[in-house]
């Protein structure tokens, strides 16, 4: 018996079932390749912002929790407690570290709402932890009404080396003396300033949302770390870069939760609509069962055609759900990254690959067959004396 012709000719007998049933196995493909894609790209993004491409191993800071302290370090969120300058001289002299940035961040929306702008206070001291830090147009601040752009700033504000630049929240005119090389990192996005000037525009003078800190031995990083705690005044603590993109990943955790509960109900629902179809499937054929087993078919026969369409229904499914996927895979990051308040990568927050590809097509494909095994192995066991008995 050739079972995959048969299992052809039944799903082309039912071709408006089938694509139903294909359809509830496309969305639910789709949506395990966007979730997945999603997940991954903006967890590898956070971690190439915050711990790979700064330069940064440790930040000391007033907030002691990491998901606190990653919203104003890295999104420039105002809070209460500040660092004093005051203790950059220790920090200085503490053996292991190779440089240190005292910083300001903080950031403010734009009147009518449109955007929200993020601004740093910086010394020169970034050159020395930030070699990557390298300006495309320009040189260093002239003076405290000096700006530095990030490259996707500069082409936002449509502006060149030797421009002037409004600030309407500040009410303040400043003049762009360079602009940064692309990065595609958070750097993209943002004005640098001088230290003091970012500290006097929202009345900080003497305080620092942070100091970044790079150490000569990474290795040593537990142990300088205790040491930092044991001088540092009461009140301050010393986080890691990686703990602080572990703490905006917390930030994340409840859209990450909400997406693949979104995964779950489109399984759920193909799922049913497998089981559905393959049980109708097998009700309305029962006499032609009975018929196939008159002439010779056995029940290993029944199951292997029964498990042969609904494989034929998801593999099709899962192929389309994939290529999908793929296509709107880039547009739900574009969406994603207007819901994010944490922090939002300034490169993309989509990672797609082959190994997402393979775990969706198994996955949907896997989920399918065992959604046949009830029908399959009722189909099996149709006795044909009693379905035929009155003929």
């Amino acid at each position: 018996m050739n079972i995959l012709h048969l299992a052809l000719n039944n799903i082309r007998r039912s071709t408006m079932r089938a694509f139903l049933t294909a359809l509830s196995v496309m969305v639910a493909a789709a949506t395990l390749v966007v979730v997945l894609s999603v997940d991954r790209g903006y967890q590898e993004s956070v971690q190439r912002d915050l711990v790979e491409n700064t330069g940064v191993h440790l930040y000391l800071t007033k907030e002691g929790c990491p998901i606190e302290a990653s919203s104003v370090i890295a999104q420039g969120g105002l809070s209460p407690l500040y660092v004093e300058e005051e203790i950059i001289p220790m920090v200085e002299e503490t053996e292991g570290v190779s440089a240190i940035l005292p910083f300001k961040l903080f950031a403010e929306t734009l009147p009518d709402g449109s955007r929200t702008d993020i601004f740093m206070g910086i010394t020169d001291a970034i050159h020395g932890l930030r070699p990557d830090w390298t300006l495309e147009e320009g040189g260093w601040f002239e003076d405290e009404k000096s700006v530095i752009l990030g490259a996707d700033m500069a082409q936002i504000e449509n502006v060149s080396v030797g421009d002037q630049i409004y600030s309407e929240p500040f009410d303040m005119v400043f003049t762009v003396t360079g602009i940064l090389e692309r990065s595609y990192s958070q750097d993209d996005g943002i004005f640098f300033l001088p230290l003091e000037t970012a500290q006097k525009m929202i009345n900080r003078e003497g305080r620092l949302s942070a100091i970044a800190l790079k150490l000569h031995d990474i290795d040593r990083l537990q142990e300088i770390s205790l040491e930092l705690r044991g001088q540092l005044p009461e009140g301050y603590y010393v986080l890691g870069a990686k703990e602080l993109s572990d703490g905006i990943l917390g930030f994340f955790a409840a859209t990450r939760t909400i997406m693949f509960v979104m995964v779950g109900v489109a399984f759920g629902v193909s799922v049913f609509g497998i089981i559905n179809t393959m049980l109708m499937a097998v009700m309305e054929r029962k006499r032609e069962i009975a018929y196939l087993k008159c002439v010779g078919a056995r029940r290993s026969d029944i199951l292997k055609l029964i498990t042969a369409e609904t494989l034929l229904i998801c593999l099709a499914g899962a192929l389309a759900g994939i290529i999908l996927g793929l296509v709107i895979t880039p547009i739900a990051g574009s969406f994603l990254r207007t819901l994010l308040v944490a922090y939002v990568p300034a490169g993309s927050i989509v990672s797609p690959g082959l190994d997402i590809v393979l775990l969706s097509l198994v996955l949907s494909v896997s989920t399918g067959l065992l959604c046949a095994l009830y029908p399959a192995l009722k189909a099996s066991s149709i006795v044909p004396m009693e379905v035929l008995r009155n003929e």
